[in-house]
Parts: C-alpha cells; sequence; structure tokens
C-alpha cells in the first residue's frame, strides 16, 4: 500500500501494477491509489507468471516474502526489469549473480525497507563524514502496544519468527561472527521520549554488507531488535512447544508444519488497525574519527503508530519500510545513476536518499558527538 501510493503520486511514474496472489487485496490497493494502479492476480512462487507480468516493465518491487526472491529475481533478470526486494532470502547468496547482471546491463538493490534498507543508508551517510570509523550499532526500537491482540507482528510475521530463531550474527573484532541466541540483551536507551526497551541481537542483513562498504578500518558492526519481556515469553513457550518447527507432524490424518499453523493464527500486519498504540523508531550510531578526534553520528527516524494510520491507514512500521523502499525506487528512476550489478542499499547515494525520505514524510534526526 504505502510504496503503491508514493508511486502513484510521482510525476516519473507513467503506470503501475499491484500484482498478489489474492486479487481482492490487490484491487483494493489499487481502489485507494487512483488511475495510474492496475490490479492483477499474481503469484510471486510461479516463474512464467511473473516473467510475463515484468515484460516491457521498467521496474519490478518485490514486497512478498524473502523466499520468493529468487523467482521475482530472476524474472527481473530475464525482462531487464530493474529489481529491488526490502528483505533478502540468503545475505550472501542473493550477490552471487552480481557478475550476470553486470553483464546485462541491469541493476538490483535488494534489502531497501526499513531495516534493512533505510540502516545501512544512515550508516553510510555517517561514514562518508569519517575520516576513520569504529563501529556501527543498529538498534530498531518499538512500543507498541494492541488492545485487540496479545501478540502482534508489525511486520512479516514469518520473517520475524525466522529472525528470532535463527543464530545471530555479529561482525566483531574485523570478522563475522555467529552468538548464542538472546546472549546479549541490552537495555538500550531510546530518544523521542520511548526511554529503554531490552535489545536483542537477530539475524540481520545489514552486518553482511556494511563492513565492506564503509571499510575506513571498521572493527564492529551490529543488529538489535527490541523484544518485550512479554514478547519473549511468547517466543520462548512457543519454540519449547515446538510451534517453530518447520518439521511435518501428523494431525488427525494430515501432515502440517507447525510454523505455518502459527503463522495462520497471528494476526498480519495488515489486519492491525487503528488499536495500535506506541512508537516505531530505527536508528544508526556510527563512532569513529575525524582529523583524529573520536566522534559520534546517530541518526534515526520515529513515527507514532496512531498519527501513521489516522493519516496513511497504516502502522509506523509498515509506513517506515514501504518509504524506504518507494525513495529508493524514485531515486533509481530519476536520476538513473546506480551503475548495473546487484548492490546493498547504501551503495544509493546517501544524500539524495535522505532528502528523498524528508519528500516522503520522513524526517531523519541527526545529532553529533
Amino acid at each position: 500500500m504505502v510504496i503503491a501510493r508514493h508511486l502513484a503520486s510521482s510525476t516519473g511514474v507513467d503506470s503501475l501494477i499491484v500484482g498478489d496472489i489474492d486479487l481482492a487485496r490487490a484491487e483494493s490497493v489499487a481502489r485507494k491509489c487512483g488511475r495510474k494502479v492496475k490490479a492483477i492476480r499474481l503469484d510471486a512462487g510461479n516463474s512464467r507468471e511473473v516473467s510475463s507480468a515484468l515484460r516491457k516493465k521498467g521496474m519490478v518491487i518485490n514486497a512478498a516474502l524473502p523466499r520468493y526472491n529468487t523467482t521475482v529475481m530472476n524474472a527481473a533478470l530475464r525482462t531487464r526489469a530493474k529489481y529491488i526486494d526490502l528483505a533478502l532470502q540468503d545475505p550472501v547468496g542473493q550477490y552471487a549473480a552480481d557478475d550476470v547482471w553486470r553483464k546485462k546491463g541491469n541493476t538490483a538493490v535488494i534489502g531497501l525497507g526499513e531495516d534493512p534498507g533505510m540502516s545501512n543508508i544512515f550508516a553510510m551517510y555517517a561514514a562518508n563524514r569519517m575520516d576513520r570509523v569504529k563501529s556501527v550499532q543498529i538498534r530498531d526500537g518499538e512500543t507498541a502496544i494492541s488492545s485487540r491482540h496479545p501478540f502482534v507482528c508489525l511486520f512479516s510475521p514469518a520473517t520475524f519468527l525466522t529472525e528470532t530463531i535463527e543464530e545471530p550474527v555479529i561482525f566483531r573484532n574485523g570478522r563475522l561472527r555467529h552468538i548464542g541466541k538472546f546472549s546479549d540483551r541490552e537495555m538500550y536507551d531510546f530518544p523521542g521520549g520511548m526511554g529503554k526497551l531490552p535489545v536483542y541481537s537477530v539475524r540481520h542483513e545489514e552486518v553482511y554488507s556494511l563492513p565492506e562498504s564503509i571499510g575506513k578500518g571498521i572493527r564492529n558492526a551490529d543488529f538489535k531488535l527490541a523484544l518485550t519481556d512479554d514478547t519473549m515469553k511468547y517466543l520462548e513457550v512457543l519454540n519449547t512447544m515446538g510451534m517453530l518447527s518447520e518439521k511435518k507432524i501428523a494431525v488427525n490424518g494430515s501432515r502440517i508444519k507447525p510454523i505455518d499453523l502459527t503463522l495462520k493464527l497471528i494476526p498480519q500486519p495488515a489486519q492491525l488497525g487503528e488499536d495500535i498504540t506506541g512508537k516505531a523508531i530505527i536508528l544508526v550510531d556510527v563512532e569513529g574519527s575525524v582529523k583524529g578526534r573520536k566522534t559520534n553520528h546517530r541518526l534515526y527516524a520515529t513515527m507514532e503508530h496512531e498519527e501513521c494510520y489516522a493519516r496513511y491507514g497504516v502502522t509506523a512500521t509498515s509506513y517506515l519500510t514501504g518509504t524506504g523502499a518507494a525513495a529508493g525506487a524514485l531515486m533509481m528512476i530519476e536520476d538513473g545513476t546506480v551503475r548495473a550489478g546487484i548492490h546493498p542499499p547504501e551503495h544509493l547515494n546517501p544524500d539524495s536518499y535522505l532528502e528523498k525520505l524528508a519528500s516522503l514524510g520522513v524526517k531523519v534526526v541527526q545529532k553529533l558527538s
């Protein structure tokens, strides 16, 4: 919804197709976005359908689950459509076809949403202003409360559960390291009136690309997600009961994956409405030095769920994620300066990106110390 509305309102976009396996859902988005937008039924896992939909199209923004990335990305390469996705299927594997994309003269930017996406570009913006970089800390804060649902996910529940049950990877002392799940709890003091929240390392895309992109002697990079004590209890119970398992079990003559049942029962972000209160924030702290003097550059964007729902009909998390992708897409459409190949978000021009975010209603706060 958010991506479509931003693109539909741009003079640089002539027409837009919204595809979803649920045609009614796609039609609902199209109706809210104006005459430029057409809805089609589209199965993101069907290579032929995706290739057909992309013929003679300039760009595809893949907002489906990461497991469909390979199918959509390959279709984009075949049809010469520029490609964007919001989260990586494989933080390493998706870059493997970079040489093929460069030879074809086509461009892909992968992991371009809120985080990954905005987070990467915030980090690069700060790093570009330093001579040396020591560390990058990315913190995703959330204080959402629902009056109807005891357990909510404000982005894809499948992605959320996968991130939290996998072993985290961090960049420490100059190399990638695996650490134990929930082994590094930290009480992080967020700005914007959010206060101290418990955050934990989860497996995330930024730590794979940022050290190489930034260079400048960087030694440490990590990503931590705010998880309330109640959320941790729910995750522990689900995991202990085997409800997050992908191994099929027999149930009344059928075989199902327990995680599929869990995901069926968790409300989807689109089902969460005006009863959600609280704030969302994406924050990046970059520590380094300028002319030998130690410096810290903090960038963050925060929004209230109630305000976002009143203005845009979505949660703050949805707005930040969709706007992160739309800003990058509009930059690629308008200036066309991103070279051929497969890129992480930080390869976009950070200065231009922050300007584009501001034009789309996302204010980025900066603090230097």
